[in-house]
């Protein structure tokens, strides 16, 4: 492979009489992957000099610069050895070695209706995401990347190319998520990240064929001070479209409705997801990822109980369905959980403070809850719903009235 470079002005020559001299040779750099490094050198010498920049003792370019910059680095870049020879009438010298490190770029994750291997029928919506992600994911003394865009959203940073299986480029409506931010800041634990979608209008009239979805992300024009300048290309995400089967079997009818649910909230439409998913699950009931998709929107629209109902009919049909699997799918013992300290009964405390007895317990907000009181455990009256709440605390202050008197939380 040849690194390309890019000349440009660099240290001064000097105007001395005599065979060339290096001044200032040529150090060791480090770069990440996508991104340009910088060489340059200062000699001395008798005009006009010469110099010619070599990659692993190979000739890269021969001028009289005394400073380039390589083409965006890749992986196989790492450990690449430059130098340079500078020459005149009387004379030649070559520079020191000066060793290249090419460190882990931003990764550019790209996917198709949630596969980087997506089957498409024609009618069906495409949701493309596009993922930025730190190269020191997880590392928290990572040090922020900032990604701009040119006096525009950040996103426009990202070029999307799609090919056809004869690498002739396509030009797909897609349209963009309203994102206004003009940066996103890459951290350890978090990264940036953009839509764009075909309606199902749209990719009615798609060809048929196989393609090929690139995203690149390309900031060399970038001016504001502190962004990251560079260009990195994700792996193309292959699509293949085609028309809907006349009929749908199991997994295609969740398939589908899974993706119309989607394409649905990806519009802010809540109640058409939830018709897709209902249509779904009146066809077969016992589906596990209609009944796990089914929990999500009913718990986004504050049904705890709907949605807990569902996690645990899911889990059912797991051991059903999977008798030898290990275990159950970790995601639904995560939202099991979650829901189950939203579902069940709040466990109510006491403390006697001024001669008043202070009742708390820890519950969610959102949910409507009823403090009610009983002297003999057997009628209970509402006693009030308005609360003292702090964070997920709430908490009532009781005047005692009778000698004995009960309390409890309802939902």
């Amino acid at each position: 492979m040849c690194l390309a470079a890019v000349i440009c002005e660099g240290a001064s020559v000097q105007a001395a009489d005599g065979p060339p001299v290096i001044l200032q040779q040529p150090v060791n750099l480090s770069a990440r992957q996508g991104e340009s490094a910088q060489l340059s050198l200062e000699a001395d010498g008798s005009i006009p000099l010469t110099i010619t920049w070599l990659r692993n003792g190979l000739p890269l370019a021969t001028g009289s610069n005394t400073a380039f910059s390589t083409a965006p680095l890749r992986s196989g870049d790492d450990g690449t050895v430059f130098s340079a020879i500078v020459s005149n009438t009387l004379g030649v010298v070559t520079t020191s070695n000066a060793f290249l490190t090419v460190d882990p770029g931003i990764a550019v994750a790209a996917s198709a209706n949630r596969t980087t291997q997506l089957l498409l029928y024609r009618g069906w919506p495409l949701v493309l995401e596009v993922a930025l992600i730190h190269p020191d994911a997880f590392d928290s003394n990572a040090a922020p990347i900032l990604i701009s865009g040119t006096n525009s959203p950040w996103f426009n940073a990202l070029q999307i190319d799609v090919r056809d299986a004869n690498d002739q480029p396509q030009s797909w409506p897609f349209h963009p998520a309203p994102i206004t931010n003009e940066v996103v800041q890459l951290n350890s634990d978090s990264g940036g990240g953009m839509l764009w979608w075909l309606t199902p209008a749209e990719t009615t009239q798609l060809p048929a064929g196989t393609f090929a979805i690139t995203a690149t992300l390309n900031t060399t024009n970038v001016t504001r001070p502190g962004a990251w300048k560079g260009v990195l290309a994700g792996v193309p995400v292959s699509v293949v479209i085609t028309n809907e089967p006349a009929l749908l079997d199991r997994a295609q009818t969740e398939q589908k409705g899974r993706l119309f649910a989607d394409y649905a909230l990806l519009k802010g439409d809540r109640a058409q997801a939830q018709r897709q998913i209902d249509a779904l699950l009146a066809a077969y009931p016992t589906n596990i990822g209609g009944l796990t998709y089914n929990a999500y929107l009913k718990q986004a629209a504050g049904l705890f109980d709907d949605a807990f109902q569902n996690v645990q009919l899911a889990l059912d049909q797991v051991a059903l369905q999977s008798p030898d699997a290990p275990e159950p799918p970790s995601e639904l013992l995560l939202k099991e959980a979650e829901l189950e300290q939203i579902v069940a009964p709040p466990t109510l405390e006491h403390a006697l403070i001024n001669e008043h007895v202070v009742l708390n317990w820890s519950g969610y907000p959102g949910l409507n809850y009823r403090l009610e009181t009983s002297s003999d455990l057997s009628g209970w009256s509402l006693l009030t719903t308005n609360f003292t709440t702090v964070s997920n605390r709430f908490s009532f202050t009781v005047d005692l009235t009778r000698d004995r008197q009960f309390f409890r939380v309802a939902r």
